[in-house]
């Protein structure tokens, strides 16, 4: 049961990787330079992640790939716009928009969005899950659970320090505004200021790269103005 529990686990960081690797090269075409886009410090997309391991789970006896594809566009969409939502709730700010997109629901999900999460449920299930699956299932079972467990291990450390560092900056409250990561940036330099740790300073370029340069929220910019009065 445990090496069962493993599997699904390093499965989990897998995708959430793979996910995070995507969005980085998506990053790299649209705007001509490395973007380290991400909730977290490290390198992985936890929405991705669990979204993959969900498909596999409950789809792992269908036989049918337009079943697999309407129920993976289907749960997809309502897991990509309920991060959103619930993201937002929490920081005042999302992590991506697709209010430019011409087929979109609130901004949070988007035709081409919801379509790669069909196509790629069939990936997943049909390819991917198996092969990983079974290559983790072949390997020592002590060497299994230590490699789950370090992971384990740094996840629980990395949740710690982006929830600590995004708390820290977060945005004005009521500022809910697409993409208000300006906003974001200067409140981590404000938090950081004059803090010579190396860390510290090298979990600041992390957070400032992993958003875009957007307008910070009027609502911010009004609220410093009667300040300096």
């Amino acid at each position: 049961m445990l090496e069962k529990i493993a599997i699904w686990f390093l499965l989990f960081m897998l995708y959430s990787f793979a996910g995070w690797l995507m969005e980085v090269c998506i990053s790299l075409i649209n705007h001509k330079k490395f973007v380290n886009r991400g909730f977290l410090v490290g390198p992985i997309c936890p929405i991705y992640g669990t979204g993959a391991v969900l498909i596999s789970l409950l789809l792992n006896q269908a036989e049918s790939p337009l079943a697999i594809f309407c129920v993976a566009l289907v749960g997809g969409a309502v897991l990509e716009y309920s991060a959103s939502f619930i993201m937002e709730k929490l920081f005042r700010v999302r992590w991506w928009d697709y209010s430019e997109k011409s087929v979109n629901i609130n901004g949070r999900i988007c035709m081409s969005s919801v379509l790669s999460f069909g196509l790629a449920g069939i990936l997943i299930v049909e390819v991917t899950t198996p092969f990983f699956y079974n290559l983790f299932d072949s390997l020592y079972s002590p060497l299994l659970l230590l490699a789950a467990g370090i992971l384990f291990a740094w996840l629980v450390c990395d949740i710690l320090l982006s929830l600590w560092l995004i708390l820290g900056v977060r945005v004005t409250v009521g500022a809910t505004q697409p993409d208000a990561t300006e906003e974001i940036s200067r409140r981590v330099q404000k938090v950081l200021a004059g803090n010579n740790n190396k860390v510290k300073k090298k979990l600041n370029n992390r957070l400032e790269k992993a958003f875009p340069n957007k307008q910070p929220s009027q609502r911010h910019h009004t609220n410093m103005q009667e300040k300096s009065k």
